[in-house]
């Protein structure tokens, strides 16, 4: 670990250029228009198999902009606005579940955002209702949201409770950083008492899992500062640790351009920041998973992993328990048998095509052969750090791919022998250089953010 911590930094340069994450492949720029008909051919082919589903809802709102948020976010503070959005998520499921002949089994749900805890406890009620008129939840189905600490600590836990009566039985909270002083630099305001007291409860309740997200390279961070975030919060014990490299991309979101240049730690200093954490992680128990998740030798992702189970898409690591996703909301997006579907990415517009009864999918990619090979490779690396050579004629397919990989070889990011090719234990880190290798769409990388 020292070894990495004093790598030279002319190196890390190199390495740490604009590449995708890899939540999808082919990546959301190759996705292209998309007409009602064929997004419904997919959801129909869907149908004709006897796959589960997972399901993603989209809840944008948020009532402030962190400066550091790159999701799709509305800033709403109108309770009736949302009300009326909700509605249309209502109609939406209606009809998504149409073009399903049967109640189709969903084994993994995950309400993401903006702040899905945004939603009222009516609310919840209704959504979850909606979903259990359409859909039939597996026994072991993962009901997942994410939680912004702030909205259900000033009720002593109430929505809690009630979203664990509702049957979520697994929480992701929101942290970033616990020091005050970073915080305040990105406009996120959140006591370590509240979120250490929010944890314990959702703890008290007995939630199968619980996630705590961080992000390293937010402004006035330093590795030392951020040293005790790790360490306080490795001592609560979450089941998994979400650790983000902070994605600048000004260009798609402008609040960022608020946070100044100056503040941000350096290119080693941020490096440094993510290796010290990482370490904490792993001397506390934790099995490090894919480049940016750790998780409990207990905890299913642990096993998925160990396994050789893990599955990337956009919320990240994943216990694959179903491909086949539907999307639902503003800019959610879904993959359905060999097809990414995107829906539209405004209130306005989506309330047009609901109200029309029309589904709001707008754009998408339909898989080839060749995406469709790479896109398991790329999986293969970003979730296990290594691709079984015999799976893919490994030297004959990627032929052109080959003075690329010897120069991975070369600068020790990668291993090979007649039976794999794998990332070294540096290598690692840098995983989405290693996998970008295999993106055959990969002409313009400016619009990614940095690897580090």
């Amino acid at each position: 670990m020292q070894d990495i911590i004093s790598l030279d930094p002319a190196l890390l340069s190199i390495w740490n250029r604009p590449v995708p994450r890899y939540t999808s492949y082919p990546t959301a720029p190759q996705f292209q228009a998309i007409d009602e008909k064929r997004a419904a051919d997919r959801l129909k082919a869907f149908d004709a198999t006897d796959k589960p589903l997972s399901l993603y809802i989209h809840i944008p709102f948020c009532k402030t902009m962190c400066l550091f948020c790159g999701c799709s976010v509305v800033l709403n503070r109108n309770p009736e606005r949302q009300a009326a959005y909700l509605n249309l998520l209502l109609k939406e499921i209606e009809l998504a579940g149409a073009y399903f002949s049967k109640k189709r089994e969903v084994s993994q749900l995950h309400l993401g955002g903006g702040t899905p805890t945004s939603l009222t406890v009516e609310e919840f009620d209704l959504l979850l209702s909606a979903l259990h008129r359409q859909f039939t939840f597996t026994k072991d189905a993962e009901l997942s949201i994410e939680i912004d600490p702030r909205t259900v600590f000033a009720d002593e836990g109430k929505k809690l409770v009630h979203l664990k009566t509702l049957g979520f039985n697994r929480v992701s909270f929101g942290v970033q950083d616990l020091d005050p002083r970073v915080q305040e630099a990105v406009k996120r305001r959140q006591t370590e008492e509240m979120t250490v007291e929010t944890y314990h409860h959702a703890r008290a309740l007995g939630f199968d899992g619980i996630n705590i997200d961080l992000i390293y390279g937010l402004p006035l961070q330093t590795a030392e500062s951020f040293r005790k975030t790790a360490e306080k919060l490795t001592a609560l014990r979450p089941d998994r640790i979400a650790f983000f490299s902070y994605a600048k991309v000004p260009w798609l979101k402008s609040h960022q351009k608020a946070i100044a240049e100056a503040d941000l730690p350096s290119e080693v200093e941020k490096f440094q920041i993510y290796v010290e954490a990482r370490a904490t992680f792993m001397k506390g128990g934790y099995t490090a998973i894919g480049m940016d998740h750790f998780a409990l030798e207990s905890d299913s992702m642990a096993k998925a992993y160990c396994e050789g189970n893990l599955y990337r898409n956009f919320q990240g690591y994943s216990v694959k328990k179903a491909e086949n996703l539907l999307g639902l909301g503003i800019t959610s997006i879904g993959f359905m048998e060999g097809a990414f579907l995107q829906n539209v990415k405004t209130i306005e517009e989506y309330q047009a095509r609901i109200e029309a009864g029309r589904l709001p999918i707008f754009r998408g990619v339909e898989l080839s052969p060749s995406d469709l090979l790479r896109r398991q490779v790329i999986q293969d690396l970003m979730c296990n750090f290594k691709v079984d050579k015999s799976a893919y004629s490994f030297d004959e397919t990627f032929a052109k791919e080959r003075p690329r990989l010897e120069q991975l070889k070369k600068e020790g990011l990668a291993e090979e022998d007649e039976f794999e090719f794998r990332a070294s234990p540096l290598g690692r880190l840098f995983i989405r250089i290693i996998a970008s290798v295999f993106d055959e769409y990969l002409h313009d990388a400016g619009q990614f953010s940095r690897a580090i």
